[in-house]
């Protein structure tokens, strides 16, 4: 699989290099009816460098965007959620303050996110580019940097509608659930054990049916994660992640969003599936953590993927394989099944996703976890959607390490997920080995705008 994706790539390349060569060259060196003649015809070789009128238009949810016939396009957007978060913890159990101190009460304002995003195409509107400037939670973080960062940092290219190649950060195309912008979400945010992997640097590229009901995507990263570059200490290390997503869309294109809020009258259905690999991780097991190999410095790896080792490094320890320790490799898999769909109002989603590591070198063999998320939406009348959500995380194959999520929500939408107030109450409840279970109630309610 994983050369097959590979020759993919450099197949799609091959493909592309035309467009790097401008029409009066390309047409003095071909035969017009030579096969590079016709391949240069489909993809196209026009570059247009110069416009004299720039078109001013603004559309809500998209932004203002400048244009000037082919020669380029800018939008400029931006958006804001504001939240107020309350939270109870373990207020069930009278007993003793646990040792992790997570008995109390609380409730706090913040500015969940804030972004500002510039997109569009240059020199033909098949060279597309996006980049999003991003500050999370009171700008304490944002895609694995410290106070405001970068979120998307790409561009690529479009063959019509059937083939697209990115280069940059982005997601990493695998899980459902971070695939869906946190704009579109029906819920305040996203579920709180999610296995996700986030963002990373490297290429995607993407072949969709010219019927739009079958897309096959291929993703090559760094494996670093967001905002982050390769430390000295990795000089000879290439810890690539390799993913490789397939959508089935039997009733033509449905993109990425929760709710029907169109209340669609044919059916809407996507069924995805989805294989990651992230190997050869050069790591110090102690016991209880993966870390560097003295020991001590803690992995650099930004963003999500640093939770996803850590989560792997809780299944060893809770199936006691604590005693072998020292420098090792790690090899990292994931697999996710998905389907989402939506008809006259209602709307829902399904994933499972495995994490699965392999330490070979010590010993230890191999640990996973898993997370299923069930979910369904109704809009009720006038931008009214209300919705459940139903979580479980199983961290490792002992018992009593479940994790399991209730979420109910309403959602009053003015202008679509452009301008909307989203509210929930869930409740969260962490088996434990010995003793009473961890419970979290939570409220939230949070406004978004999106201009």
């Amino acid at each position: 699989m994983r050369k097959f994706l590979v020759l993919f790539f450099l197949f799609a390349s091959l493909l592309i290099v035309p467009e790097s060569f401008s029409k009066e060259v390309a047409s003095s060196n071909i035969d017009g009816d030579s096969t590079t003649q016709k391949l240069t015809n489909t993809f196209g070789t026009d570059l247009t460098k110069k416009s004299k009128d720039i078109k001013l238009k603004y559309k809500a949810g998209k932004g203002l965007e400048f244009k000037g016939g082919d020669a380029f396009k800018l939008k400029i957007g931006g958006r804001m959620q504001f939240r107020f978060d309350s939270a109870d913890k373990n207020q069930e159990k009278r007993g003793s303050t646990s040792s992790d101190g997570s008995e109390g009460v609380s409730h706090d304002f913040q500015t969940r996110r804030f972004q500002l995003a510039f997109s569009g195409y240059a020199y033909s509107p098949n060279i597309f580019y996006k980049y999003v400037i991003c500050s999370d939670k009171n700008g304490t973080g944002c895609a694995g940097a410290d106070g405001i960062g970068i979120e998307d940092a790409y561009f690529g290219y479009k063959a019509g509608k059937v083939l697209k190649v990115t280069v940059g950060q982005m997601k990493i195309p695998h899980t459902l659930e971070e695939q869906t912008s946190s704009s579109s979400l029906t819920f305040v945010d996203r579920s709180s054990k999610h296995l996700t992997f986030e963002r990373d640097h490297g290429i995607k590229l993407e072949a969709t049916m010219p019927n739009k009901k079958f897309k096959v995507i291929g993703f090559l990263g760094a494996g670093l994660g967001g905002n982050n570059a390769r430390g000295s200490s990795h000089a000879d290390v290439w810890d690539k992640i390799y993913v490789t997503r397939v959508e089935l869309t039997p009733f033509g294109k449905m993109k990425y969003g929760q709710a029907d809020l169109k209340k669609s009258d044919n059916m809407k259905l996507r069924l995805g599936a989805s294989q990651l690999w992230w190997n050869g991780l050069n790591v110090n097991y102690t016991g209880s953590a993966f870390k560097e190999e003295d020991g001590s410095t803690a992995l650099d790896h930004a963003g999500k993927l640093d939770d996803r080792i850590k989560d792997i490094a809780t299944a060893y320890s809770k199936n006691g394989k604590t005693q072998l320790t020292g420098v090792t490799y790690l090899d990292v898999t994931s697999r996710t099944y998905d389907a989402g769909f939506k008809y006259k109002g209602l709307s829902g989603e399904f994933e499972h996703t495995t994490l699965t590591g392999d330490e070979s070198i010590l010993g230890n063999g191999k640990e996973s976890l898993d997370w299923t998320r069930i979910q369904g939406n109704y809009h009720i009348t006038n931008g009214w959607v209300a919705g459940y959500r139903y979580g479980v995380r199983d961290n490792s194959d002992q018992t009593k390490d479940k994790i399991f999520e209730h979420t109910y929500q309403v959602s009053k939408y003015f202008v679509g997920h452009n301008l909307k107030i989203n509210a929930d109450y869930g409740h969260i409840n962490e088996e434990q080995t010995t003793g009473d279970d961890k419970q979290t109630r939570t409220f939230r309610i949070q406004a978004q705008l999106k201009f």
